[in-house]
């Protein structure tokens, strides 16, 4: 598999991750929504109902990421084999979250706009913890008037993670599809009838991320990488 496609979906996977940490959604209200996320001409549905995320993977079907920001875990699941796997949240004190008493969150309104036939309040945004006021991040953000103020679109400036490459540098989450208050509590539990696997690489498949190959197949053309 080509280098760029690896990097591709590691980029998209290391967006997912920080709008499971909610950096992508800014603004607290609404907090229960389901909508598809677009970034990177992908588009991966997504749901939310107050700290808890769920976002399925557009690359291999059937493969979802839950995240419980108050039992500080994730669960990655497999809805075609009924696996899934259960981790810690990672690096969430290197991740400013709005939701966070100790991340301060600074916007400015610099116009409007009109995003998808919403009309949109346009706003630069600063974001820090206290304790770490020297790390600011920023981001511009676009809420829709008429979906309460729901983020439509982020262009957020990400930076590096060591442990992924190609991660960081600017990107733009934009939601489609909102339904606001369609999530329900079921969207966010596991199953009774699947089963407890030791790693991600059960989830996935016996290839793991050997099937990398597979899941740039099941990307619909002109939504996969360009070739090198």
């Amino acid at each position: 598999m080509a280098s760029v496609s690896i990097r591709y979906l590691v980029s998209v996977f290391f967006m997912a991750s920080i709008l499971l940490t909610g950096f992508s959604v800014l603004a607290a209200p609404p907090d229960n929504f389901t909508a598809t996320m677009v970034s990177s001409g992908m588009e991966m549905p997504m749901s939310r109902m107050g700290t808890k995320s769920r976002v399925e993977n557009p690359g291999m079907k059937g493969l979802v990421t839950i995240s419980l920001a108050d039992a500080k875990k994730t669960i990655m699941m497999n809805t075609i084999s009924k696996t899934y796997y259960e981790q810690p949240i990672q690096d969430r004190e290197k991740t400013p979250n709005v939701y966070d008493p100790d991340v301060v969150f600074d916007k400015k309104k610099v116009g409007t706009d009109t995003i998808d036939g919403h009309p949109c309040i346009k706003y630069d945004s600063i974001f820090y913890r206290k304790s770490k006021p020297e790390e600011k991040h920023k981001a511009t953000l676009w809420e829709a008037q008429d979906l309460k103020d729901f983020n439509i679109q982020t262009e957020i400036t990400v930076p590096a993670n060591p442990k992924y490459q190609g991660s960081g540098g600017k990107m733009v989450m934009k939601f489609k599809d909102i339904k606001l208050g369609a999530a329900t509590a079921s969207m966010f539990e596991v199953p009774r009838d699947y089963k407890k696997v030791n790693s991600v690489q059960e989830v996935m498949g016996a290839g793991g991320m050997g099937n990398i190959g597979e899941m740039m197949k099941n990307i619909p053309k002109g939504q996969r990488p360009p070739k090198p």
